[in-house]
């Protein structure tokens, strides 16, 4: 049974990847819409949890949230079709051989892109009593044999959610070990699925932590209201009735707390696809524990 968003005891495990639907692109692979902050706090340390402003930061996703109309069916964006599809399944009738600017050929780009996350720690994630259940509710439903669970597999490993794409030039591993590891360990907390216009095709789990926006800052990132984990993805569209299912599932989880942890490190990750297939970690940087 689904518990209301909040609620105590649920201390393990999370959930998947991702991003801002439409809105944001700094937690899927990067891009050049980042801006640099110059107003970077001058102590970056926050043990905040989650508690004071999670409610505000999950209503935030309701700016991007899809909602299906009756008789609506699940269909993917270009985006999904040229940047998740074709890794998913290259022969699949509906992927796209590259974006029209050409960056993505086969779901994959030729310059790797770096960013700061917070990784998932699914050994505890896969044993959380509250997201059995979700996962239990999700197997079972209509649409699942459409879910590409193969995928999910592949990249289990790698779960996070990215705070901020990142530019590499000399010296900035050390620079970032410095500005980062000046943060103490943070709670995290994961909410119900989001299916947004962006990425049509993949779902979100929003992840909150008061400590997320100076993060961003303090690594030269903007600010990004929505932080997300993307775990799951579809590998056909949906008809009506499959939609119709989805929806009903998406409401019934989507004031729920899945997962909550605390964060006692960081990662730098370089990876060559929005997948993370191609994902490695390039440093791992401890937060410091309070005084």
């Amino acid at each position: 049974m689904p518990s209301p968003a909040g609620a105590s005891g649920n201390t393990i495990g999370a959930l998947p990847t991702g991003v801002a639907t439409g809105l944001i692109r700094t937690v899927t692979g990067g891009s050049a819409d980042r801006a640099f902050e110059a107003d970077v706090p001058e102590t970056a340390t926050s043990a905040a949890d989650t508690s004071s402003h999670s409610h505000d930061a999950l209503r935030s996703w309701d700016v991007v949230r899809s909602t299906f109309r009756p008789g609506e069916a699940l269909t993917f964006d270009e985006r999904y079709r040229y940047a998740q599809l074709p890794l998913i399944d290259a022969d699949h009738p509906l992927a796209l051989d590259a974006s029209p600017d050409g960056v993505y050929r086969g779901g994959r780009y030729a310059e790797a892109r770096l960013a700061v996350v917070v990784p998932v720690p699914i050994e505890r994630l896969f044993v959380d009593p509250i997201f059995l259940s979700y996962e239990a509710d999700l197997a079972s439903a209509p649409f699942a044999p459409k879910l590409a669970r193969g995928i999910e597999l592949r990249r289990a490993h790698r779960l996070h959610a990215t705070l901020s794409s990142i530019d590499a030039d000399s010296g900035f591993l050390d620079g970032l070990r410095t500005s980062v590891g000046a943060f103490t360990p943070f709670r995290v907390r994961l909410a119900g699925p989001v299916i947004g216009g962006f990425n049509r095709g993949r779902c979100y789990l929003p992840a909150i932590a008061d400590a997320f926006a100076p993060i961003q800052r303090a690594v030269g990132g903007r600010p990004a209201p929505l932080v997300g984990v993307g775990l799951h993805h579809f590998r056909d569209e949906l008809d009506a009735a499959e939609t119709a299912a989805l929806a009903a599932f998406l409401e019934r989880w989507r004031d729920v707390t899945l997962f909550e942890w605390t964060v006692t490190e960081l990662a730098i990750t370089s990876t060559n696809d929005d997948l993370v297939l191609s994902g490695r970690t390039l440093a791992r940087i401890p937060l410091h524990a309070a005084d």
